[in-house]
């Protein structure tokens, strides 16, 4: 499994004509630069690690891809995250920006999930190593939000149900923390910057 990294300072408008044409409509629908350049990154990662594989979306929103490689995007602030492997895979980036993380928590997480946080000496970084935990695991499983945060438990790198057993990574990045989870296989991961540079 692979998780490749880009940041969206690299890219400009001159990248979109390299992304898909149902890409480039959705990120000329975006309002602010920033939102435009994620999504254009979000494309080129795509184009270069999957080729001109056919993406659809399934009934919960996630995308897949025709040839059946199995991926997924994420992004937050100035990365753009692609996880791609040959089993079920979900991934998350957040950066890390100061809250109330025990007052979040109570909304998102289970009471085991509270007590190790309340227990952390590094509260905020476990508030965002168990948040991307259960975002990666929650697209892994293909529902994403769908499904109600706190029926998930994330306290430990593995999680069974139905017969599967997902496996889960967090990594500290800069200030972000990434998570990536895969279904029935270990989530060892190798990470790779990938740069556009100017055209």
């Amino acid at each position: 499994m692979k998780l490749y990294l880009t940041n969206i300072n690299e890219i400009t408008m001159e990248h979109m004509p390299l992304i898909s044409p149902e890409r480039a409509k959705k990120a000329s629908r975006y309002r602010f630069p920033a939102d435009k350049k994620r999504c254009i990154a979000g494309g080129l990662l795509l184009r270069r690690f999957l080729g001109d594989n056919a993406i659809f979306t399934d009934e919960f929103g996630k995308p897949r891809a025709e040839s059946g490689v199995c991926f997924n995007l994420s992004h937050s602030g100035d990365w753009v995250m692609l996880a791609v492997g040959e089993k079920e895979i979900g991934c998350d980036i957040e950066q890390l920006r100061q809250t109330d993380a025990l007052r979040m928590g109570r909304v998102v997480y289970t009471d085991a999930e509270l007590e190790l946080l309340r227990g952390s000496r590094d509260r905020l970084g476990c508030f965002y190593a168990l948040w991307t935990k259960k975002e990666a695991l929650l697209k892994c499983m293909g529902k994403g939000f769908h499904r109600a945060a706190k029926t998930v438990d994330v306290c430990a790198d593995r999680f069974c149900e139905d017969g599967f057993t997902y496996h889960m990574q967090t990594k500290a990045f800069a200030d972000y923390t990434l998570s990536v989870c895969v279904r029935c296989g270990a989530a060892d991961t190798e990470t790779e910057l990938v740069h556009f540079p100017l055209l």
